[in-house]
């Protein structure tokens, strides 16, 4: 027994203390850092990162902001379970930044144990005393998070008085006069960076600023602070600031180096934020197209393509600083949009025989944009236009029409112009007032007093009627999606959408209206003779609110209103009669405004004959002061009607003079100076802005659409063998002619108008004007003839209204005593003294009606048609073109 005890107390001593009787393991070395079996662990905190590391924070005085939770590594690099009230926060100044249990920051001091059931860390006290560096009041504390013995990255905290204005800076910028930045080339990257303002005893002091800007060019309107001669960078003082740049497409922004980089061209408003607050900082603008050249894929400006062929075009843009822009987003036009299309990638489609002029336009808000307040700024948020590309399509097309007359009749009738075959009437549900058709002859508009009604040309039935827009038809924008109707008993403009929606509400009444080429911007003119004359006297329902003004809506800025000067009495055909009520009926005369090629501008009828440019004029900046639409023109001259030729060299206007003869004026090379080379070829152009050395200023200047004596000059020519009350239309047209290989266009205007006499022993004529390249144009006639298969047609006594086929190889035109429309033949001889010929004429036999009932009566009654009965001649024409294949 005493021999076992002794092994069993050999035993025990001979066995570790640390080796367990239940088995074997290795030591655990390997789940510590250094692998030696001690020290921190695997698991363990061995680092904590807290953000931000570079930038740091930014407090206003007295204001609380959550920190962002720390980020725990172990020695491994994985993430540390680490709970957020695990850590412990400390401060390098707790009078200036106070930290929370949980990390709740305080530009100053939190409560503790106010009592009263408050609570602790509740509001936050500003610093006291506040502090002060070099004088300016900021001050810079240092924050941490602790865990597990394991301290984080020190993040400033830069506690200051509330930033209460920041400026952009850039490198242009700070060595401008004035603070406006120069515009940076599509591909370019500038640094951005700010100054401050603080505000002290109501005086508004520079806080920060970059160390290039000079004194001179603080934007702090009390400049420096008393006792202080220099201040320091934002970064150093507030903190770093973070941007935001308001139009993506103009420019790109590095969020963490702040550089932008320029994309397209414009200028975008950039926004700055610091201490919880932001505030718009300034502008960035990519430098502007100074030229847009189109021509076609062999280069030439010119050219002739065959009927369905394609065509495609080449644009090269260079900027204002002399470098090219790739990817801009350009809208391409087409005088003549049914014939011959083009896309927004400039490939171009022929339809249809006919002659067209194509532009590329860099047109605000699509392609140059600014913000309104800043329109012109560096030449941004102006439209900028190409060189013209000419397009002949030879050949004929097969034409249908559609003849109204709108006041007179419920009626319109269609016409298989080929053939001469009239089609059935067309019995609308109302008299309308006024009939226009869509570009690409899909629809017809009418409108009445009473709703618009549309009539689809497949059909040739009434496929809508809308009571919610009654009124005047007065134009169908070019791209079909618009119309603008106005409403004459409320006094108001509608922007309706063709294909259903809201529409666009404007104030005013106008007398005739047109859309650019491009859709984007719309002239409206507003006569104040079509008031219901004062010798009237007093009438139930008159009509009121017709003024000289010119109304313009484009895409970008909305709805801006100019003056015109006062219009002299309308002649005696065209005044409004005393019976005419709001929404019944427009005068006859058509009062378009002549869009200019390619949309730079509009002339407008009155005494003087007047221009309106699209660059405007006045100070960048000062928008209270800005005139989008300035007068660019002014001729001394008369005009009763205008419109645009073909080519756009020409702006013509017909004058009624006494004894029954007209005046046509023709005002000639209307395209802007800086648009012609020196042989009058038309050339890019772009809205000029100059700067003031010394301020730094920037003005739009308009755009002097006449030159007023260079380049281009004014004539006139004499009707002399009519008998006109007033002019109605000048029609303008294209004559094809072939010049050796090339087919090339002269222009042409037939001039329609009232007969001052219901009476007449002989037929009446339809004038025409040749414009010339120099000198005064020429004067021609055509005779027309009464079908012999009339029955009941009397003298001609007057062409009312007429129509070109898209192709310009006919003119058609209606007629007063016969009530017919006649087919006036064109060919490539015509001149003053071989006019073209009036070789058909059909009767569209449109059934005259009664005045209509007054509003809620019911239907308009008086114009049931049999067969026979009272017509009356068209006024209204409307022309669709066909494939003869």
């Amino acid at each position: 027994m005493r021999r076992f005890l002794t092994l069993v107390s050999l035993l025990c001593l001979a066995i570790p203390a640390g080796i367990s009787i239940s088995g074997c393991s290795r030591n655990p070395a390997g789940n510590y850092c250094n692998g030696l079996g001690y020290g921190l662990t695997t698991t363990q905190v061995a680092s904590i990162v807290l953000q931000p590391q570079v930038t740091g924070l930014s407090l206003a005085y007295g204001q609380t902001l959550q920190t962002q939770a720390p980020s725990s590594f172990t020695c491994k690099g994985t993430t540390a379970a680490v709970g957020q009230a695990a850590y412990t926060w400390g401060t390098s100044n707790n009078q200036l930044v106070d930290v929370s249990p949980i990390g709740n920051l305080c530009a100053g001091t939190w409560n503790r144990n106010t009592g009263g059931g408050i609570a602790d860390y509740t509001f936050c006290a500003a610093p006291n005393p506040l502090p002060k560096s070099g004088g300016l009041p900021y001050g810079v504390a240092y924050i941490t998070a602790t865990a597990q013995a394991v301290s984080s990255n020190p993040v400033a905290v830069y506690v200051h008085a509330p930033v209460t204005a920041i400026s952009l800076v850039t490198p242009s910028q700070s060595t401008g006069p004035s603070g406006i930045p120069a515009c940076t080339s599509q591909g370019g990257v500038v640094q951005l960076d700010a100054q401050a303002c603080f505000v002290s005893n109501g005086k508004q002091y520079e806080f920060c600023a970059p160390a290039s800007v000079l004194p001179a060019n603080y934007a702090c309107t009390s400049g420096l602070p008393p006792g202080v001669s220099s201040v320091p960078t934002c970064e150093n003082s507030i903190g770093t600031l973070s941007y935001n740049i308001v139009t993506s497409s103009v420019a790109t922004l590095n969020s963490t180096t702040n550089q932008i980089t320029a994309q397209q061209p414009g200028t975008t408003a950039i926004t700055a934020s610091i201490a919880q607050s932001g505030s718009s900082a300034g502008y960035f603008s990519t430098c502007p197209p100074a030229s847009i050249s189109v021509n076609l894929a062999n280069g030439s400006t010119s050219g002739t393509v065959a009927q369905g062929a394609s065509e495609g075009l080449t644009t090269n843009v260079i900027d204002t600083n002399g470098q090219a822009i790739t990817g801009l987003s350009l809208s391409y036009q087409s005088t003549d949009p049914i014939d011959i299309t083009v896309s927004n990638t400039g490939a171009i489609s022929t339809l249809f025989p006919g002659t067209a002029s194509i532009n590329a336009i860099c047109q605000p808000s699509i392609c140059n944009p600014a913000p309104i307040n800043e329109i012109g700024l560096n030449g941004t948020g102006v439209s900028i236009s190409s060189n013209p590309v000419s397009l002949t399509v030879p050949g004929t097309a097969s034409d249908f029409a559609w003849f109204g007359s709108p006041g007179n009749s419920q009626y319109i009738v269609p016409v298989q112009l080929l053939t001469g075959a009239v089609g059935s009437s067309i019995r609308l549900p109302y008299v309308p007032n006024s009939m226009a058709m869509d570009r690409t002859g899909n629809s017809i508009y009418l409108g009445s007093a009473r709703e618009l009604m549309t009539v689809a040309t497949s059909t040739n039935s009434v496929t809508k009627q809308d009571t919610a827009a009654p009124g005047v038809v007065l134009a169908v924008s070019p791209t079909n999606t618009q119309l603008l109707i106005n409403d004459q008993a409320r006094h108001l403009f509608y922007l309706y959408p063709a294909a259903g929606g809201p529409s666009i509400t404007f104030g005013g009444m106008g007398a005739a209206a047109q859309w650019t080429p491009d859709g984007q911007t719309l002239y409206v003119y507003d006569n104040e003779q079509l008031n219901t004359p004062a010798s009237c006297g007093t009438v139930a329902n008159p009509i009121t609110g017709h003024t000289d003004t010119l109304y313009v809506y484009n895409a970008n800025t909305g709805w801006t209103v100019e003056a015109l000067p006062p219009s002299p009495p309308l002649p005696a055909g065209a005044q409004t009669s005393c019976n005419a009520t709001p929404n019944t009926v427009m005068p006859v005369m058509q009062q378009t405004p002549a869009i200019m090629i390619p949309g730079v501008g509009a002339y407008f009828s009155g005494d003087p004959t007047t221009a309106h440019t699209w660059c405007p004029a006045g100070t960048v900046g000062n928008n209270a002061a800005v005139k989008f639409y300035p007068q660019g023109d002014s001729q001394t001259v008369q005009s009763d009607i205008v419109n645009a030729t073909v080519d756009g060299l020409h702006i013509l206007g017909a004058t009624a003079n006494a004894g029954g003869s007209i005046t046509v004026n023709d005002i000639r090379d209307p395209i802007p100076t800086s648009m012609l080379q020196s042989n009058g070829i038309p050339t890019p152009d772009r809205c000029s802005v100059t700067t003031n050395p010394g301020t730094g200023v920037q003005t739009m200047n308009p755009l002097l659409i006449n030159d007023g004596g260079g380049k281009s000059d004014f004539t006139q020519a004499s009707i002399t063998n009519v008998d006109a009350a007033a002019p109605n239309q000048v029609v303008v047209g294209s004559i094809p002619q072939v010049n050796g290989a090339q087919t090339v266009s002269s222009n042409i205007a037939f001039v329609t108008y009232t007969p001052a006499s219901t009476t007449a022993s002989t037929n009446a004529v339809l004038p025409y004007y040749l414009p010339a390249t120099s000198g005064p144009g020429s004067v021609g006639t055509v005779t027309l003839n009464v079908s012999s298969s009339c029955t009941n047609c009397g003298v001609i006594t007057a062409p009312l209204a007429g129509a070109f086929t898209p192709d310009h190889t006919l003119f058609f035109v209606s007629t007063a005593g016969d009530n017919e429309i006649h087919y006036i033949t064109l060919n490539p001889s015509v001149n003053a003294t071989t006019p073209p010929k009036d070789t058909q004429q059909i009767s569209p036999n449109i059934p005259a009606c009664s005045p209509p009932p007054p509003l809620g009566t019911g239907n308009d009654v008086g114009c049931t048609y049999t067969g026979s009965g009272a017509i009356v001649p068209a006024t209204a024409i409307e022309v669709k073109p066909r494939s003869t294949t």
